[in-house]
């Protein structure tokens, strides 16, 4: 029974004042008084607990908040950034009942979004956004909602993806904290999650698991809160001007092909001269049963960010590749998508992400300037010039705002591949 500590104060709210870390659900699950059956609710007592999971996580899916849409010439409106994004968590207030099955879930099934790159092309007032450059992005989130985040996406500028940024986001995530089974603390001066070994006592969430009927109330079977989750779902992202070569015309793309959009993982930086065309060698060796050579030396080798994928997120599932660029610049985005079905990235204990065959692309139309950084061929990227192209174009505003007209609009094209985990002896590359 809980024991009262005077003025009507239990000792799990002093608990829970102590250590503010622990959620509200510590204190509610410890109070004497029984839940009330909301019998009069057929949502919570006449479905199945599963049919109502289904409903909580459609219901708690981050959204765009449409009725606060963001100029359509800012750099970062785009598809799935149409309006800062919102959770519906006043769901969560309804009642004790529903506060319990739902308080971990909108950490749990959205993805934490994290930009490395430039600050303009971040996302103002959305919800679950970070930036490597701005640490108190990071210290918003309470450490147990922190530690329930399970999937992470990156969006990336290609000097940083090369540079170490599949390491850096690692750090801020403490996926390998996690991967250990370590607990949440805080953030150190840099920005990097902190995370330990979980302690033997811990005045709240372990001392729910000494009471049986307590912890089959919480919506997972694990005893510690703040034990951060494995993360198993990483998506990379790289936008139109993301790319070495964004601003690069045409003309000279076809005149040098050292112009042309480029990625390789295997190679820590596709820029340098003494690597010119490093995503052919690496397609024609794997296309020939190898694993390219780019006579790399030890230390170059280290920063490779096709290694550090497997390296410091030893726990996904599934990595998806996400790359944008300039309708004009189709044709290039298409040879760096066939030589990427290729890749594979080594997990350790013979698993590898390889691509599981499926791919996904979009087209969309945005602003015919995006404050001056559209690229100077941008007069070659109107939506008129590519009414005919596949795929198709997707309505991605509900209406056209600041004399964006669609006819006279840059036109993007996005494609998507996703990467699964497998045992090295459930595939063969051809």
């Amino acid at each position: 029974m809980t024991k009262e500590t005077g003025a009507g104060t239990t000792r799990s709210q002093l608990s829970r004042r102590r250590d503010p870390k622990l959620p509200l659900a510590v204190e509610l699950l410890r109070r004497d008084e029984p839940m009330h059956p909301q019998l009069q609710s057929r949502l919570v007592s006449g479905l199945p607990r599963e049919i109502r999971e289904m409903i909580w996580k459609y219901a708690l899916r981050v959204y765009e908040d449409v009725d606060d849409l963001y100029n359509s010439e800012a750099s970062y409106a785009r598809p799935g950034h149409a309006a800062p994004l919102r959770i519906a968590v006043a769901l969560l207030g309804t009642c004790r009942a529903v506060y319990l099955e739902t308080f971990l879930l909108p950490f749990q099934i959205n993805p934490i979004e994290i930009f490395d790159g430039d600050e303009l092309d971040i996302p103002p007032d959305s919800q679950l956004v970070r930036s490597v450059g701005d640490q108190l992005r990071c210290k918003r989130l309470k450490t147990w909602q922190f530690a329930n985040i399970s999937s992470v996406k990156m969006t990336v500028q290609q000097i940083m993806l090369e540079g170490g940024s599949v390491e850096r986001v690692s750090r801020i995530i403490g996926a390998m904290g996690r991967h250990k089974g370590f607990e949440c603390r805080s953030f150190n001066g840099l920005g990097f999650a902190t995370l330990e070994q979980p302690a033997k006592v811990d005045n709240g969430a372990n001392e729910m698991s000494d009471n049986k009927d307590t912890a089959d109330k919480l919506p997972f079977p694990e005893e510690n809160l703040l034990v951060g989750r494995k993360i198993t779902h990483l998506t990379i992202q790289m936008g139109r001007t993301d790319w070495w070569s964004w601003k690069t015309e045409l003309s000279e793309c076809e005149n040098n092909p050292r112009e042309r959009l480029r990625l390789e993982p295997m190679i820590n930086s596709t820029h340098i001269a003494a690597h010119r065309l490093p995503m052919t060698m690496g397609y024609e060796a794997r296309k020939a049963g190898k694993e390219p050579d780019f006579g790399l030396d030890e230390f170059e080798k280290q920063g490779r960010w096709g290694l550090h994928v497997g390296e410091y997120w030893p726990d996904l599932t599934t990595l998806k590749l996400v790359l944008e660029t300039f309708m004009f610049k189709k044709d290039q985005l298409d040879y760096v998508i066939e030589c990427a079905k290729l890749w594979n990235f080594p997990l350790g204990d013979g698993y590898h992400l390889v691509w599981d065959g499926t791919e996904e692309a979009f087209r969309w139309r945005g602003a015919s300037s995006y404050y001056n950084r559209n690229p100077r061929s941008s007069e070659g990227n109107s939506s008129r010039n590519f009414e005919a192209q596949d795929p198709p174009v997707i309505r991605w505003r509900p209406e056209i705002q600041n004399g964006c007209d669609p006819g006279d609009a840059q036109e993007f094209i996005v494609q998507t591949m996703t990467f699964k985990r497998r045992r090295i002896s459930e595939y063969r590359t051809d």
